[in-house]
């Protein structure tokens, strides 16, 4: 066996380990968070994204990269997350990175307090099997958290949603944070993105 074709066996493993730790981690967070109603263009919009290739080609608009090699992205989005109450329509793990995108067509301010309880369970499923109290650090991707808006209410071409938005107090420095890149997608806005995408 040559080393591609170990590396891409690899890969796949690691893909069935990973969604098997998620579901896992899925159905004890399902007990606490709520059952999301999803509507028909997020329901299109997960289906496409679920295409490695269609992955790639919405982030390399987005990062202007040319990865053109499915065999490189791990998908880590759980297939039964909508009835499990996890509501996120794709993430997956490519070079060092750990991306979750979403579409929305009505926006929604606790985007960062649901990303953050999303890729927590996302994480826990990644280290599945290390020792989390033991001396060696353990290496963990970097998230990137994006959502891409494509509603009838007025909003910017692009913004941050903040984690410590919702915070009741602030301090100067915080302990605790989680940004989120909002691209609106209508017509008219961020056109240089949506021209190299035409999922987008």
């Amino acid at each position: 066996m040559t080393k591609s074709m170990k590396a891409v066996r690899d890969r796949k493993t690691d893909n069935r380990r990973i969604s098997q730790n998620m579901e896992k981690a899925f159905k004890k967070m399902a007990q606490v968070f709520g059952y999301p109603n999803r509507e028909y263009k997020d329901r299109v919009f997960r289906m496409l994204l679920k295409d490695p290739k269609v992955a790639l080609e919405v982030y390399n608009a987005m990062n202007g990269t040319s990865y053109d090699n499915p065999d490189e992205l791990i998908i880590t989005t759980l297939e039964n997350a909508v009835y499990l109450g996890m509501k996120n329509d794709v993430s997956f793990i490519l070079g060092t990175q750990l991306v979750l995108y979403e579409h929305q067509s009505t926006p929604n301010p606790n985007m960062p307090l649901r990303n953050l309880a999303y890729v927590a369970c996302v994480y826990m499923a990644y280290v599945f099997g290390d020792n989390l109290y033991g001396r060696k650090l353990i290496k963990i991707p970097e998230p990137r958290f994006v959502v891409f808006y494509n509603g009838t209410d007025k909003m910017p071409e692009q913004s941050v949603l903040r984690l410590s938005d919702a915070y009741e107090s602030k301090s100067e420095e915080l302990d605790l944070e989680l940004r989120i890149r909002f691209i609106n997608i209508n017509p008219g806005y961020n056109e240089e993105i949506v021209e190299k995408s035409p999922t987008l």
